[in-house]
């Protein structure tokens, strides 16, 4: 005797007879409207529709979700899809009903038109209110805003009291007890004092760059008064040798060069304004969220001021225009240009990289495809001045340092 094997029943075969069956088993106990949406309307949504329609897959056609009742309520492009109660007034049952006068869904590409069956499921499930107990967080970058306010890279700082000072050890300040405690956790001393020779020499080098002259030791040295160390600090952060030694880490963080970066690494002549802006923005102290906004949006936050402010706020935003370029002819290749400025954006100002955003939503940080593209098109509607590259030698859009009115007047 030969051996049968059983026929095979694939996926849509054996989820039409589910839907079948349980319809039927419904039909006899009187299932409740959860009941009803859980055995034969979700797992249509599920099987049909999410591939395309699901915002936590990513895949949102249309910008219409349905895997949340929030979703559907919303609607997509066109607005919502479903009336509860009103079938002829739901969009989305038109839809699959393959009314030649509108959308047609699932598409062919996608499945092409339900079976009979389950398009009266979803028909009646919408002709009873479309009950749908699915409740879902928002999520943005991958995480709901409750995970986004507890992740840990993203809490505000917290006061957190100086250890006890060590008995017999000196401590000149907190930082110091800091020090202490760790050392002492470590099983280690700490070295002694260094000498006054030993001291100027190293916090000239600190925040200068460069080493005190032989009459500056002596100087030091020799001054025992209480106040010679803090006289000393303030003499070294009134340098203009300051803001060279600290402005250049920042210029090494926003990737300055006095070329433009494409094939030929073409030269800009104005490069060294935002360098010295830079340069004088340390020596002057000014406050950080000045310093950010001014690189940012100098020209416009200067727009109406006299022409000497206006001047300095354009060259601000030399940190915007120094983004390297790309390619031979570097025209055709600004996209890029976009991407460089946002990635240098994200690392520079938020410690955090933007760039993946670019293709997806961020699964840890609250950055999205969403925020990119909002980023990218500020940057696409932003004229950048046009250094020349080895295919155009000729610059052009360069900004004027005098205001647009007076500009004008001189033209």
């Amino acid at each position: 005797m030969l051996a049968r094997t059983p026929p095979r029943i694939n996926a849509r075969t054996w989820l039409a007879a589910v839907l079948v069956v349980s319809s039927w088993v419904g039909s006899v106990r009187g299932e409740s409207e959860e009941e009803f949406f859980e055995s034969k309307v979700r797992p249509i949504l599920v099987e049909r529709c999410e591939g395309c329609h699901s915002a936590e897959k990513g895949k949102i056609k249309g910008g219409l979700a349905l895997d949340s009742f929030a979703g559907w309520q919303k609607g997509g492009e066109s607005g919502p899809v479903i009336v509860p109660g009103k079938v002829d007034e739901s969009p989305l049952v038109r839809a699959i009903q393959y009314h030649a006068d509108g959308p047609q869904m699932p598409p062919e590409e996608a499945g092409g038109k339900l079976p009979p069956r389950e398009i009266e499921l979803l028909t009646e499930w919408v002709k009873r209110g479309a009950h749908d107990p699915r409740v879902v967080q928002l999520k943005r970058g991958g995480l709901t805003d409750a995970q986004l306010k507890a992740w840990w890279s993203f809490q505000p700082l917290q006061s957190v009291a100086a250890p006890s000072p060590t008995a017999g050890v000196l401590a000149h300040n907190e930082i110091d007890h800091f020090i202490q405690a760790r050392l002492a956790q470590e099983g280690l001393s700490p070295s002694s004092e260094a000498d006054r020779r030993t001291l100027i020499r190293r916090v000239t080098y600190d925040l200068t760059g460069l080493p005190p002259t032989p009459e500056e030791v002596v100087a030091f040295v020799a001054d025992d008064s209480a106040g010679a160390y803090e006289a000393l600090i303030d003499r070294l952060l009134a340098s203009p040798h300051y803001g060279e030694r600290w402005g250049r880490h920042w210029l090494d963080q926003v990737r300055y060069a006095d070329t433009a970066g494409e094939n030929s690494d073409h030269p800009v002549p104005d490069a060294w304004r935002y360098r010295n802006w830079v340069i004088e923005a340390f020596n002057r102290d000014l406050p950080y969220d000045a310093f950010v906004k001014e690189q940012l949006a100098g020209d416009l936050l200067h727009a109406n001021d006299p022409a000497e402010s206006y001047a300095q706020g354009v060259i601000a935003t030399g940190y915007l225009a120094i983004a390297r370029r790309f390619d031979h002819d570097s025209d055709k290749s600004m996209h890029l240009t976009f991407e460089d400025t946002i990635d240098n954006v994200g690392r520079t100002f938020l410690g955090l990289s933007v760039a993946c955003a670019r293709c997806h939503d961020h699964k840890f940080d609250p950055i999205s495809a969403n925020d990119y593209y909002a980023l990218y098109g500020i940057l696409e509607s932003t004229k950048f001045a046009f250094p020349g590259c080895e295919a155009k030698q000729q610059p052009r859009d360069l900004v004027s340092l005098l205001p647009p009115a007076e500009w004008a007047r001189t033209i």
